[in-house]
């Protein structure tokens, strides 16, 4: 593994020199044709921003402020261009460099829907999403913006039915569950990469993904994915972060919600020749609160015995503590020439968490990672990409008598990955390597002890193009643990466009899922007393997975409406449970078989003057069963709606949405720690909106008002496990200032 880690190193210095050595040279001299353009909308109006791509190469510009662009090239062969704007059809044009080009005019369309978002996800190729044979799911950067959140627990919950936030009482930080699954069967990657790191139980410290520097987020259910891994039973969530994608960009935001939170972002870039950088600084404050008896309390019924049941008050009280974060990234790229490019990545998050309740210590946060990307391209048809990315997140204590700063939780990972792929006709191939490295040290284990583990995979994947109608997927994925030897899950899915207006989709998945490290080995002392000692387990088989998947989607100029459902089977599935020894002990444990199922739909329907209405409900049916009894807490029923207007009325646009969810009533069964009965726990219905109007004026500047929580819903302290406890309304101004539009570079 050290030879393979060290040959992605030595690729990576040899791009920089075969960048520096291109760079000795006068560029314009060996560059001297050129293409020229002007991309304008519908209407005539420059389209800043645009990307612009020489298709088969790795030369690439954004347009200016007056839609402008120049692209540099070698020889005079006439070349395909590929150029894309957010909310705009993607156009091909043909155009023959030239010493003295002639500048190019070309308008693109406004989309009618969503379905020309590409996506990267499923593969390396980008591709239409109608045309992915994968149930996925993208939010755009236009959604983001409509929404303008404070966090991305904010974002997912809005935009994705079936998912809940709820709140870890002991981490005191927020937890995932999608379509009946938890945080630990859902892959978070940045750029295509793994995260590092726990916040709550099995679920990543989602305060690391600062939603300023998010591009879009592309969604895989299930565990289809062969190329990003067998253990994302529940699904892939890909966060594309943004990059220069204009000559020069700069940008000052402020966003201020009184004790909900502040946030101020500073970011720059450009994109010039074959240079590309871009910076973002961003800091963000959030107030401590506590959801209390005064707000709610939560009536449940306890039942101590057949036939016996009384109704009684669950007083309890739940803070939420807030928190102080920098953020800091920076990224930078080479076009070497038409075959070679380069990316190097770095980032730093900092929180500093407020000081909870009784402690002589504070909690800091810190995660910095270092990633290097070389792409390079054989052909036209082909591209291979090697990676490298070190991921080290670590939680320190600082006490406040002595000074000393502790760390007792580290989780470094190394990831290299080598991945191919290649266009032949119908048929394009990927395969790749990829090697997870994984060190430990968590307060959870034996006095604090560190452990390591490391997963080898290796994958292969063709996307078969049969007939214009029909798309077939087909994948396997090798993954090798050195606890648990070789695991094999095959991957297959098909799309079939049954007439214009229809297409169907249906898919068939394994998963593979290995214990935790936490999850084979900790031994924790839960309080410090002895009350309750949790317990790994080294004898723990791994979870294993079959996932079906069948959809029908029908598109009709603006309006799409979808219709999926999902069913997954699991063995071996891996919980805590307890020792039944006449102690309070628990330990990790292999259960019987579990199964989940979700259905969705969605409806979006969009009006050439720029009203976009967007609605989506879920159904999960996830069963638990303990003692013949549901514990789930997984609410059934939940949805999300979306109208957002948005038009330019000549150097003006204005924007206004409102966004809601809602969650239906539940009941659940759990253990009374007191009596050892079984109660039921009875929640309450939940909906909540956000309310935002925003104007974008000549120069640069934009301005937004808010409203989140329209309707002032203030949660139950006792409900906190199945939603992030929500105290109120809470008024939003965001201002922001762009630059490049200011002084028209």
């Amino acid at each position: 593994m050290r030879k393979i880690i060290g040959m992605t190193l030595l690729l990576l210095v040899c791009a920089v020199t075969a960048a520096r050595a291109e760079g000795s040279v006068d560029s314009n001299a060996r560059y001297r044709y050129m293409i020229k353009g002007v991309v304008t909308d519908e209407e005539g109006q420059p389209l800043p921003g645009a990307s612009v791509k020489i298709v088969g190469t790795t030369f690439g510009a954004g347009t200016n402020t007056d839609g402008e662009f120049t692209l540099r090239v070698e020889d005079t062969k006439r070349r395909t261009l590929r150029v894309s704007f957010m909310g705009y059809e993607p156009a091909e044009v043909e155009a023959t460099p030239d010493e003295r080009p002639a500048a190019l005019a070309i308008r693109l369309k406004s989309a009618s829907n969503s379905l020309n978002e590409v996506v990267v996800t499923g593969s390396f190729v980008e591709k239409p999403l109608k045309d992915v044979p994968v149930l996925t799911r993208v939010i755009s950067q236009k959604d983001i913006q409509a929404l303008n959140p404070m966090s991305i627990e904010t974002l997912l919950q809005y935009e994705i039915p079936g998912l809940q936030i709820g709140y870890n009482s002991m981490s005191q930080l927020p937890e995932i569950t999608y379509m009946g699954m938890g945080g630990e069967y859902i892959l978070f990657l940045i750029d295509g990469e793994r995260v590092s790191g726990e916040g709550a139980d099995h679920n990543v410290d989602f305060t690391r993904f600062n939603v300023d520097d998010i591009e879009r987020v592309e969604i895989i259910k299930g565990s289809q994915s062969t190329i990003y891994g067998s253990n994302a039973l529940g699904g892939v969530i890909n966060i594309i972060t943004k990059n220069a994608d204009r000559p020069f960009s700069g940008s000052l935001s402020a966003r201020y919600a009184g004790d909900n939170g502040q946030k101020y972002t500073a970011s720059t870039g450009t994109k010039q020749g074959k240079f590309s950088s871009y910076t973002s600084l961003t800091w963000r404050q959030k107030d401590t609160y506590t959801i209390g008896d005064d707000e709610g309390k939560s009536t449940v019924t306890v039942t101590p015995g057949e036939g016996e049941s009384e109704t009684v008050a669950d007083p309890a009280s739940t803070t939420v503590y807030g928190y102080n974060i920098w953020d800091f990234s920076q990224r930078l790229g080479y076009t070497c020439n038409e075959k070679l490019s380069t990316d190097l990545k770095g980032t730093f998050y900092h929180n500093k968490r407020d000081v909870r309740a009784g402690h002589n210590y504070q909690d800091f946060f810190v995660d910095y990672t270092l990633s290097g990307k070389v792409k390079y391209l054989p052909s036209e048809n082909q591209q291979l990409t090697v990676s490298y990315i070190f991921d080290n997140y670590k939680k320190d204590k600082e006490y406040f008598r002595t000074g000393r700063v502790s760390t007792d939780y580290r989780n470094r990972t190394q990831t290299p990955r080598v991945d191919y792929t290649g266009t032949f006709g119908d048929h394009t191939v990927s395969a790749g390597f990829e090697g997870n490295l994984e060190y430990l040290k968590h307060y959870f284990m034996k006095d604090t002890s560190s452990v390591s583990a490391q997963t080898y995979s290796l994958y292969l994947q063709e996307d078969w193009r049969i007939t214009e109608e029909l798309n077939v997927v087909a994948g396997v994925r090798a993954d090798y643990h050195k606890k648990y030897h070789l695991h094999v899950t095959p991957k297959l899915s098909v799309l079939y466009r049954f007439c214009d207006h229809v297409t169907l989709r249906a898919g068939y998945s394994q998963g593979f899922r290995s214990p935790s490290l936490k999850e084979l080995y900790q031994e924790y002392d839960m309080g410090g007393l002895g009350f309750m000692m949790l317990y790994g387990n080294p004898d723990l088989k791994p979870e294993t997975s079959h996932q079906y998947s069948l959809s029908a989607e029908f598109t009709k100029g603006g309006f799409n409406m979808s219709v999926s459902a999902t069913h997954n089977r699991f063995k071996n599935k891996i919980t805590l449970l307890s020792l039944d020894d006449g102690t309070n002990d628990s330990r990790y444990e292999n259960a019987e078989e579990a199964k989940t199922t979700g259905v969705e739909t969605i409806l979006r329907y969009r009006w050439n003057f720029g009203l976009t209405l967007t609605g989506s409900y879920a159904y999960t049916k996830d069963y638990e069963e303990v003692d013949g009894l549901n514990t789930s807490s997984v609410r059934p029923h939940t949805a999300t709606f979306n109208a957002m207007f948005s038009r330019k009325f000549k150097d003006i646009g204005v924007n206004c949405s409102i966004n809601g969810q809602w969650a239906c009533a539940h009941d659940r069964y759990s253990i009374d720690s007191e009596t050892g009965a079984y109660r039921v726990v009875s929640y309450d219905p939940r909906t909540m909106c956000s309310l935002n109007a925003g104007v974008s004026l000549p120069r640069g500047v934009s301005l937004n008002f808010g409203v989140d929580n329209l309707f002032n819903y203030k949660d139950k302290a006792a409900d906190s496990s199945l939603q992030f406890p929500q105290k109120g309304i809470s008024y939003v101004g965001t201002v922001t200032v762009n630059f490049a539009d200011m002084f028209k570079l």
